[in-house]
């Protein structure tokens, strides 16, 4: 059996960086975020009636609440590397994708990026490359390892920008 990503590898802290100021993140561990593209076909069938009232965003993600998966439904999903942490910044929440994008403002930002980047041991894929902005996934496809990795881009390397790919929104307030 494959241990998924988000499994494996626990946030201890959760920050990232924008506009060079570090902001941090609180994960709501009420929520969950569900790649529908990577979810098997008959689990999606069955938890029907939890994700066609829950928030649907780009990139084929549903927020859930947890507790309406049952343990052995959440499981699946994590062995198909199908969740995603959900955080709560302000009002809105705010799903981690597996994504890092990192802009470069000169030759020098590139080469610092690309001499943190020839260490395979990072275990990041280029998927796009441009004169000032690469685009990074994770091989362990994992959201976790994206936001690790954005940050130790921006800390080490020191490159304009170094975020994780966010998809957020604000929920509606309850009405009783």
């Amino acid at each position: 059996m494959r241990m998924a990503p988000e499994r494996m590898n626990p946030l201890p802290s959760s920050y990232y960086y924008a506009g060079g100021q570090k902001i941090d993140l609180h994960k709501d561990d009420d929520y969950v975020g569900v790649d529908r593209r990577l979810a098997p076909a008959g689990l999606i069938a069955g938890l029907a009636a939890v994700f066609d009232g829950a928030p649907q965003l780009p990139g084929g993600i549903v927020v859930a609440t947890k507790s309406l998966i049952g343990s052995s439904a959440m499981a699946s999903l994590q062995d198909a590397g199908a969740t995603r942490p959900v955080f709560r910044r302000g009002g809105a929440l705010m799903v981690a994708l597996p994504e890092v994008r990192v802009e470069m403002d000169d030759a020098t930002q590139r080469r610092a990026v690309e001499d943190l980047l020839a260490d395979k041991a990072h275990g990041m894929v280029v998927k796009e490359d441009s004169d000032g902005r690469l685009l990074l996934t994770p091989a362990s496809g994992s959201s976790v390892d994206a936001l690790r990795m954005a940050n130790k881009i921006f800390e080490d390397a020191h490159p304009a920008s170094s975020s994780v790919r966010f998809v957020q929104f604000v929920p509606k307030p309850d009405v009783r």
